[in-house]
């Protein structure tokens, strides 16, 4: 009997060292308070449609989300709107993030899983509030490991602010970039196609009119010079596709960049439907700033309304190729003399 006994004391004893190996190894120093299999931050989920403002802060960038009319906004650039699909993804993905397997909880070893305080540049601090303010959901998020819970599936080490214990946990997220970066980027998106007419204004009030009476016809200029050659037709036809899928570079309320009513270029684009996109561009000096308004009738009506909703109280900053495009001349439209 006492064989036995200590036999069962020894087998004990042997298990309890395995797991105290297994502990240290790991570098736990006690039980985590979730569980593997549950969600970094159960019942978000169901507080998605709550949710009022949204928070990215690693080092020295910080990136605000604000609901704004029912979309997300940057607060950073005016409220600006956000790149919608960009912004779900990552509220879906927190939503799911589901833990997998402790890891150290060793303040001094969170480096090594890129968890240490967000202020150092390396982690992102994620924070969700509701309409009232109150703190839905906060996590730091750290490094990625690509297929490292197998099968294809990506993995992240994640820990709450409040706390030293490090998870990997199963997911992946999309964090980068600035504000800018977060921004809905596509201004304007006018077809080539579409477009009948456009009038490009010099700042000094000379103009050029290119115009075709349908869309299978090329352009041409209207009223040249009597002596003049027009360029081939790809280069007549070249400013009327610079609007078409025009995304920005940067953006402004017009109360902060505004642009002069008088004394800059401008451009007009009418459509064969009727939508009518007039355009302002800022001195070269200042960069390559627009500001666009939109009138319309027939079945451009409608298109007008939504299009001067959405961007008359914004300024825009434009590729460089997009904003030349915009000051064409009509020198620029005609072959050299003599050529």
């Amino acid at each position: 009997m006492q064989r036995r006994s200590f036999q069962l004391l020894l087998a004990a004893g042997l298990v309890t060292a395995v797991l105290a190996a297994v502990l240290v190894s790991r570098g736990d120093r006690g039980v985590s308070r979730e569980p593997a299999g549950q969600r970094a931050l159960p019942g978000l989920a169901d507080k998605l449609g709550d949710l009022s403002r949204l928070r990215l802060t690693r080092g020295p960038t910080t990136v605000n989300f604000a609901m704004v009319d029912h979309r997300w906004a940057i607060v950073e650039k005016g409220d600006y709107p956000a790149e919608h699909e960009r912004v779900r993804k990552l509220l879906l993905q927190l939503a799911e993030l589901e833990l997998i397997e402790p890891k150290t909880d060793r303040p001094e070893l969170l480096a090594r899983l890129d968890l240490d305080d967000p202020a150092n540049g390396k982690s992102t601090l994620v924070t969700a509030q509701d309409h009232s303010g109150t703190l839905v959901a906060q996590l730091i998020i750290g490094r990625s490991r690509p297929n490292e819970i197998g099968g294809g599936e990506a993995g992240v080490y994640v820990r709450k602010p409040d706390g030293d214990q490090a998870w990997l946990a199963r997911g992946a997220f999309d964090l980068g970039g600035d504000a800018l970066s977060w921004l809905d980027r596509r201004v304007i998106d006018i077809a080539a196609a579409r477009v009948a007419t456009v009038v490009l204004t010099a700042p000094d009030g000379n103009a050029v009119t290119i115009a075709r009476v349908s869309p299978d016809q090329p352009f041409a200029i209207d009223g040249p010079p009597a002596d003049a050659r027009p360029k081939p037709d790809a280069a007549l036809a070249a400013p009327a596709g610079a609007l078409e899928a025009l995304d920005l570079d940067d953006v402004k309320p017009t109360t902060e960049q505004p642009i002069p009513q008088d004394g800059v270029a401008t451009a007009s684009f009418t459509t064969f439907d009727g939508l009518v996109v007039g355009l302002r561009l800022s001195p070269p000096e200042a960069g390559n700033w627009l500001a666009i308004d939109a009138t319309g009738s027939g079945t451009g009506e409608e298109e007008a309304k939504t299009l001067s909703a959405r961007l008359a109280h914004w300024s825009f900053a434009i590729p460089a190729e997009r904003a030349k495009l915009l000051r064409t001349t009509l020198a620029d439209l005609l072959l050299p003399r003599g050529s």
